[in-house]
């Protein structure tokens, strides 16, 4: 063998193992994109690249009322600058790409505008036309799955010479290496397709997950959503800030999803709690309060009835007969304690507001407990009874330690639940962040009382988010809803206590991030 042979070889060795790396590059690099936008553009830039072609466009296959088509989803040339815009051509023999599209095999052309004698198809001049550019060879390949379903079609137009600046047509040992290009490009948009189509199976879910909380209590439907918002601007806030604690703090269009995952779902451990303590707005229930009135009017005439016997019964003893007077003073006297008790029972229902009990109405509440009287049965009991005075006693709010806690209690459930979901990478932190939204930095927070080293900054922006929204939100029953201002004072408040994180309490305010809900 001559050495002209021996170089001829060793070149297109060289060739073959340039193209091997660039095959194995590329697929890594399709494999690792995950958005759909950036994958296509990596597609088609690199299949260019590849090819050595000045531009190229990609099609991708969908269903319509009309049929299958195919939709001019990119385009990309080197030579010209040109204003894009999407569009769709029918999956038929008319055109370059439905003729690949509907044979499922690659056409090779040296030439777009001397096509083969006799071919159903027709080079589409509009765009040579409007913009001076000169289509030359073109290749275009389908894209097929590993199922050979069709997914696009890949078009590749004027490919440059290696050692020159002239165009030359393509190769037919090309042709195999880009059908094997196509192939993962189409397996790697259908898993794109595939894991959009999980994602917004899961979103759905998510929300449904959500209305099924809010549905237990109307009073807070739509908390959750918002939060998310708020939340995401938040962190966008935190993404883009140039100096001060957070200027190395970036979150990624993943990261961002994952953050508004945690805050949709930071309350969906509510679902676990009693409904009774859920939407409780006043210390006693109106059934617990209608057994207190049941009982005063009992007590009323019950001991009127009595002191009617006592008399009826003195009467019959000497023989006498009830006067007008003595019928007078058991009226006053009836009526002396219908006024004492509606008084009393007035004080319990102003007691039984979320509301801080005064002493003085502390101690005559306290006086009914040892008040005697009898129920229905007979049995003797006492006006007020030990398990309502202690709910009336209550100092702030309307919840006892216990109910509290069962509420509280709702951040351990939520982390629980999430944490049951196998969570892709992307989302992998979403029961972490959650778990820390009531949190807080100088330590007394809750559900586990960490401190700041503990709470990422997704976890902080949540829970300054949080607060707001439950400040500001429509009248609840157990609390009025807090203005704008006096709501961001409070937050400012909490800062200053060391309790919130001062940047992003600062960040909220000076960025407005409350606007993201919408006037």
């Amino acid at each position: 063998m001559n050495a002209s042979a021996v170089a001829l070889l060793e070149e297109r060795l060289r060739q073959a193992e340039e193209r091997i790396a660039a095959l194995n590059r590329i697929g890594i690099a399709l494999s690792a994109e995950r958005d759909l936008e950036k994958l296509l553009e990596t597609i088609l830039t690199e299949s260019r690249r590849f090819s050595s072609s000045e531009a190229g466009s990609l099609y991708l296959a969908e269903e319509s009322p009309e049929g299958r088509r195919l939709r001019f989803k990119l385009a990309q040339n080197d030579a010209v600058r040109f204003a894009f815009s999407e569009r769709t051509v029918p999956v038929n023999e008319a055109s370059l790409a439905g003729w690949v599209a509907v044979h499922g095999e690659p056409l090779v052309l040296e030439d777009a505008y001397a096509l083969p004698e006799g071919a159903p198809y027709r080079h589409n001049h509009a765009f040579d036309e409007s913009t001076g550019f000169r289509t030359r060879a073109m290749l275009v390949v389908p894209m097929k799955d590993h199922r050979g379903e069709l997914v696009g079609v890949l078009q590749l137009m004027n490919r440059r010479a290696r050692a020159t600046d002239l165009y030359e047509a393509y190769p037919a040992d090309l042709v195999p290496l880009l059908l094997s290009l196509a192939t993962q490009a189409a397996v790697c948009l259908k898993a794109n397709h595939l894991t959009a189509s999980i994602r917004r199976l899961f979103e759905n879910f998510a929300q449904a997950a959500i209305v099924a909380v809010e549905q237990r209590d109307p009073t807070t439907a739509g908390h959750s959503n918002r939060v998310a918002t708020l939340t995401v601007e938040m962190a966008g806030l935190v993404d883009r800030a140039a100096e001060g604690p957070y200027a190395s703090v970036s979150f990624s269009r993943e990261e961002m999803r994952e953050i508004f995952t945690a805050a949709l779902l930071h309350d969906f451990g509510k679902i676990s709690i009693p409904e009774r303590v859920l939407v409780k707005a006043k210390k006693l229930s109106e059934d617990g309060l209608g057994k207190i009135r049941d009982r005063f009017d009992f007590s009323l005439v019950a001991a009127e009835a009595a002191e009617a016997r006592a008399l009826l019964e003195s009467r019959a003893r000497d023989g006498g007969r009830v006067s007008e007077r003595e019928l007078q003073a058991l009226d006053a006297a009836a009526a002396e304690r219908a006024r004492e008790l509606e008084e009393l029972f007035d004080e319990i229902v102003a007691a039984n507001e979320p509301t801080v009990m005064p002493k003085d109405a502390r101690g005559r509440l306290e006086a009914l407990l040892a008040r005697r009287t009898r129920d229905r049965r007979g049995q003797e009991t006492t006006l007020l009874l030990p398990e309502e005075f202690r709910f009336l006693s209550i100092t702030q709010g309307s919840l006892s330690e216990e109910e509290r806690r069962a509420i509280e209690s709702h951040v351990s459930q939520t982390f629980r639940f999430l944490s049951t979901i196998p969570w892709t990478a992307d989302l992998a932190r979403v029961p972490e962040i959650a778990y820390a939204h009531h949190e807080k930095l100088d330590g007394t927070g809750y559900p586990r009382g960490i401190g700041p080293a503990d709470i990422s900054p997704a976890a902080r922006s949540l829970t300054v988010c949080d607060i707001y929204d439950a400040l500001t939100a429509s009248d609840r029953p157990y609390k009025k809803a807090v203005p704008r201002d006096r709501a961001l004072e409070i937050l400012e408040a909490e800062a200053a206590r060391d309790k919130l994180d001062r940047w992003m309490v600062s960040a909220f305010i000076e960025g407005k991030v409350w606007k993201s809900l919408g006037p």
